[in-house]
């Protein structure tokens, strides 16, 4: 009975995890109110703390209290009440009560099945465009936010068939360079938190982030494998036995994986005739005053000039005056609502990454990996984002504050 029990708790939970991702992030929820998400979200995060019910350390919960004051601090100084700010605030809550529902393995599983499921279905629908766009023509079509691409809504993906010669693989957010993010991350976890590595899976993950078309995309996979090249190299902390009985076979399974990766990237290469080399890279030979290279290095000046006016509780979404040149997250964050505020951020990010591996120089290229991927959206605020910062806060309560006083 109790084994029953449990499987079955286990498979609500993942249900209630994949809700929790789904409603925060996406695309279709663009067409509504932000408040339709932001109380599902709150709803689905409550459920998966009932069905998870733990002790919460008090300085866990004194952490995310001094995180929801300043918002509100600031918040009210900058007089911004904005739609933005309130799921600001529903995000803050939602991702602390899920990760003090989890432990630190379960959350990473949760979280690598989960994007594997959007990963896999992105693909076969990607393909399926690529081979036989008649086959969606019998689907109901869906303007983008801009209204110039038109969609094709699969629930588990969004097929752009209106981009005509760009065709990207946007998953389910609204962004390729968003769902890159999401996949990098999954693939630095998937890479770091098993000991043999699951080839099938990895491969999905990277086929996923080839078709995205994301330069950042690009980048931050290279920066994934070249961390777990040298993880492979050097190993890690105590797993140095366990990587030196299994370097050769790794070796093969890492061999085996990068011809695969080449032989898909070839393949993408031949029938976007040449798409990959024109539109991902030729965006670092755009003017200076326009283009997708000048907004990511402007999103930077912007931020730096915005915190000035405010670097102890930021200028809130009201002070936000274009949205488009806000896309650089490590500063938005200070940005927005102030010094501390990035300072949990940075890290609770950092100690999320670091922990992946023991090894002080790995966790250096490991975390530099995971920051590349959010270099060029806007995911401040992001749900997940703020479920790996809570982990990574989490971290640090429970090996400093061990013996703490629990509810």
């Amino acid at each position: 009975m109790k084994i029953k029990l449990g499987s079955f708790r286990e498979k609500i939970t993942y249900s209630l995890f994949f809700g929790c991702l789904f409603c925060a992030s996406m695309y279709m929820f663009e067409s509504y109110s932000g408040m339709v998400s932001s109380i599902l979200l709150l709803t689905l995060s409550v459920l998966i703390y009932l069905f998870n019910i733990k002790s919460l350390a008090k300085s866990q919960i004194l952490n995310c209290l001094i995180i929801l004051s300043f918002i509100m601090f600031s918040m009210v100084v900058n007089r911004s009440f904005a739609s933005i700010d309130i799921r600001t605030v529903v995000i803050v809550i939602s991702s602390y009560l899920v990760i003090q529902s989890l432990s630190y393995e379960d959350f990473l599983k949760k979280y690598t099945d989960c994007i594997m499921v959007i990963a896999l279905f992105s693909i076969v629908a990607y393909f399926l465009y690529k081979v036989a766009p008649g086959a969606f023509g019998a689907f109901p079509r869906q303007l983008w936010r801009n209204h110039s691409v038109l969609f094709v809504n699969l629930w588990l993906s969004v097929v752009p068939v209106g981009m005509q010669d760009y065709f990207r693989n946007f998953g389910i957010f609204y962004e390729p360079g968003i769902f890159q993010f999401y996949l990098n991350i999954a693939l630095l976890i998937e890479l770091f938190s098993n000991k043999k590595i699951n080839v099938f899976r990895v491969l999905v993950l990277t086929v996923a982030v080839i078709t995205t078309l994301s330069t950042n995309g690009y980048i931050s996979i290279v920066l994934v494998f070249f961390a777990y090249g040298l993880f492979v190299i050097l190993g890690s902390g105590n797993r140095d036995k366990i990587y030196r009985k299994n370097r050769d076979k790794i070796y093969r399974k890492i061999g085996f994986l990068a011809l695969l990766s080449v032989i898909a990237i070839i393949f993408v290469v031949l029938i976007d005739k040449g798409i990959i080399g024109s539109r991902v890279f030729m965006k670092f030979s755009s003017t200076k005053t326009s283009g997708s290279y000048y907004d990511r290095t402007n999103a930077i000046s912007y931020a730096l000039s915005k915190i000035f006016q405010n670097p102890l509780l930021g200028v809130a979404a009201r002070g936000i005056e274009d949205s488009y040149n806000a896309t650089f997250t490590p500063l938005n964050w200070m940005m927005l609502y102030g010094i501390v505020i990035e300072g949990y951020a940075l890290v609770g990010y950092s100690k999320m990454f670091s922990r992946l591996t023991s090894n002080r120089w790995l966790k250096i290229f490991v975390v530099a990996a995971a920051f590349s991927t959010i270099l060029t959206q806007d995911l401040s605020f992001e749900w997940i984002v703020w479920c790996f910062i809570f982990c990574g806060i989490k971290n640090v309560v429970s090996k400093y504050n061990e013996k703490s006083e629990l509810y």
